[in-house]
């Protein structure tokens, strides 16, 4: 038919939202596997003489679970205690599981180090994800005028030409 395209020009509705979902994800990923590397490697080493072997794949695939979960809740670090407490209880069983039976804390350490990881993680991670897909307008600052004091100082420095102390009144 002439004047029609079998492809849509241009990018859909549906190819953006996959595209967001594939950075929101990888946001997460790349955040949650530095910190739980640093977190794993540094606790077990602290509370166990030593990481467990192969903690390496572990935290990849514990990172995985996780930033798979952070996508589909998308909390906010604004609502995480408020609106979404339920998403946030079930992150906190998620990542207690993911520190007890994957990074291989033991139970006391893993709700410990795990539950800490999960409150400064998630909130930073979400500020990162919700800086990226913020409208640009509200990134900018605008110009303001500069404001004039309220009031002149209460002590002047002398003008040059002027008398710095004027002579006393006479009657």
């Amino acid at each position: 038919m002439p004047g029609h395209q079998p492809f849509p020009v241009g990018p859909t509705r549906e190819s953006m939202i996959m595209v967001s979902l594939l950075l929101t994800f990888a946001v997460y990923y790349l955040v949650l596997f530095v910190v739980c590397f640093l977190v794993v490697s540094q606790g077990q080493d602290a509370l166990y003489d030593e990481p467990t072997p192969g903690f390496e794949w572990k935290v990849a695939f514990g990172s995985l679970l996780l930033a798979l979960l952070l996508t589909w809740t998308r909390s906010t670090f604004a609502t995480m205690f408020t609106d979404d407490i339920g998403k946030t209880a079930l992150q906190a069983i998620a990542w207690f599981a993911v520190f007890v039976l994957i990074f291989r804390f033991h139970p006391w350490h893993g709700a410990g180090i795990g539950l800490a990881t999960m409150l400064i993680v998630t909130g930073l991670a979400s500020l990162a994800v919700e800086s990226m897909f913020a409208p640009k307008s509200t990134q900018r600052f605008e110009a303001q005028q500069v404001a004039k004091p309220i009031r002149r100082p209460a002590y002047a420095a002398p003008q040059p030409g002027k008398d710095a102390f004027p002579a006393p009144a006479t009657k």
